[in-house]
C-alpha cells in the first residue's frame, strides 16, 4: 500500500514538474488568453488519468492487469518522454544562448525537431512496431551434424506474453501465418509465453494450433509461466494455474520439454531436442536441471532449449551441447541497429542478449522475441523470428 502511495506522489510530483517548465519555456508562443488554459486542461487531463489508474489497477484481477498496466506506461511515455527531451535540450540551448542569441534560437527549434521525432517514434512503436516483425536468417555450421538433417531449418519464437495484449491483437495472426510462410522443420519456443497466468493462452489456443512444422512444435519454460510474479490465495491454487499452463500448451500443439529431451529421426540419422526449466541469476528461479535432460542423448548432435541466456556460460559450456537456444532479455524492447551497428541497454546487464554467440565452436543464439512486458512495443528493434539453418559443409562459409 506504502509503495502505491509513493507511487502515486511521485507520478503527480513529475507530471506537474514537468508541464510547469514545459509552460514556462513556451509561454511567450502562445497566446495569453488561452495558454493558461491550455496548460491547466492538458495536465488535469493527466493527473485525472493517474489519479484513475491507482484506484482502477488495484481492482483488476487476472490476466486483463498486465494489459492496462501496459496501456497506461505506453500513453504516459507517448507524452512525457518527448517533453522531458524538450526540456533538457532547451534549457541546454538556454545556456548556451548567453554565448550567442542565434545559438539559443537554433538550440530551441533542434529540441523541438527531436522531440516531435521521439513522439512519432513512440507512436509507431505502440502501435505496428509492435507487430512489424523482422525475419532474421542465421546459418550455422557444425561439422558433426548429421547428412541427413543438412539445411535443417529452426524456427526460433519466443516471450510472447500473451497477457500483455488484448483478444483483438492483430500479432498473434500475423505472427502465425509469417512463421507457416516460412516452412521451418521444426519450431522451438524459449519461454514465457504467459506474464502470469494460464488462462492467458485460451483467446489464441486455436489460432496457435495453426502453426505448423515438419516435426512440431517444442517450447519450455521462462520464468514468467511459473506464476510467480502475482498473489495467489493459496498454493494450491498456484498450482493449479501451472497444471492449466501446461494443459493450454499441450492443446495449443507444444511439446513442453521441461528437464527433458526428444528424438527427430531422418532415416539412420538422429538428432536431439532438449530443454531446461528455467535457470537464471537471482531473483530468478533456478528449476531447471541440465543433467536430468541429457541422460540417455549420448553423443548425439543436440540443440538446448534453456530460457535465460546466462545460463549458457554458468553451466551449458560444461556439456558438450553444439547449440542452445534463448530468449528473456526483449533486448529491453530497446536499441539501435544500423548495419553492424548494434546496441541495446540490455548489453550491460546480458552479455550475450540478442542474436549469435560463439565459445569453442558452441553457440547461443539469443532470441530478443516476439512479445513486450511494460511498455507495450519495441523502439529501434523490431520484434524478431529467428531462422537458424544448420549445415555440415563448412567448405561454404
Amino acid at each position: 500500500m506504502r509503495n502505491n502511495i509513493l507511487i502515486l506522489i511521485v507520478s503527480i510530483g513529475f507530471i506537474l514538474f514537468t508541464d510547469t517548465l514545459l509552460f514556462l519555456l513556451l509561454k511567450k508562443y502562445l497566446y495569453k488568453k488561452i495558454r493558461f488554459l491550455i496548460y491547466g486542461l492538458h495536465s488535469l487531463l493527466f493527473l485525472g488519468g493517474v489519479l484513475a489508474y491507482h484506484f482502477f489497477i488495484p481492482t483488476v484481477k487476472g490476466p486483463d492487469f498486465y494489459y492496462w498496466i501496459g496501456l497506461g506506461i505506453g500513453i504516459f511515455f507517448l507524452f512525457y518522454i518527448p517533453k522531458l527531451i524538450f526540456i533538457v535540450l532547451d534549457l541546454f540551448s538556454i545556456l548556451l544562448g548567453l554565448i550567442h542569441k542565434k545559438i539559443r534560437l537554433a538550440g530551441q527549434s533542434i529540441a523541438a525537431i527531436i522531440a516531435v521525432s521521439c513522439f512519432i517514434l513512440i507512436l509507431y512503436s505502440i502501435t505496428w512496431g509492435r507487430y512489424n516483425y523482422k525475419t532474421e536468417l542465421v546459418s550455422i555450421c557444425f561439422p558433426q551434424l548429421p547428412p541427413a538433417f543438412q539445411n535443417f531449418r529452426i524456427v526460433q519464437l519466443s516471450d510472447l506474453h500473451l497477457g500483455s495484449s488484448s483478444t483483438h491483437y492483430k500479432g498473434i495472426p500475423q505472427l502465425v501465418e509469417k512463421v507457416n510462410a516460412l516452412r521451418p522443420d521444426v519450431i522451438l519456443f524459449t519461454g514465457d509465453m504467459v506474464n502470469n497466468f494460464a488462462s492467458e493462452i485460451t483467446p489464441w489456443i486455436g489460432i496457435l494450433n495453426k502453426m505448423n512444422a515438419r516435426y512440431g512444435k517444442f517450447a519450455v519454460t521462462g520464468n514468467h509461466d511459473y506464476g510467480n510474479y502475482t498473489h495467489w490465495e493459496s498454493p494450491a491454487d498456484k498450482a493449479r494455474n501451472y497444471t492449466d499452463f501446461l494443459q493450454y500448451m499441450k492443446a495449443a500443439g507444444f511439446h513442453l520439454l521441461n528437464n527433458a529431451h526428444y528424438p527427430l529421426i531422418t532415416g539412420k540419422d538422429t538428432i536431439y531436442i532438449a530443454g531446461v526449466e528455467n535457470w537464471g541469476n537471482p531473483p530468478f528461479p533456478r528449476y531447471g536441471k541440465l543433467q536430468k535432460a541429457l541422460e540417455g542423448v549420448r553423443d548425439h548432435f543436440t540443440v538446448l532449449m534453456s530460457h535465460d541466456p546466462t545460463h549458457w556460460r554458468a553451466q551449458i559450456l560444461d556439456y558438450n551441447i553444439p547449440l542452445t537456444l534463448s530468449g528473456h532479455t526483449h533486448a529491453m524492447q530497446l536499441g539501435i541497429e544500423i548495419g553492424n551497428i548494434k546496441w541495446s541497454p540490455s548489453q550491460y546487464i546480458y552479455p550475450e542478449y540478442d542474436g549469435l554467440y560463439e565459445d569453442n565452436h558452441r553457440y547461443l543464439h539469443v532470441s530478443r522475441g516476439q512479445g513486450y512486458l511494460g511498455f507495450p512495443g519495441r523502439i529501434g528493434l523490431r520484434p524478431a523470428i529467428s531462422v537458424i539453418i544448420l549445415t555440415n559443409n563448412c567448405n561454404e562459409r
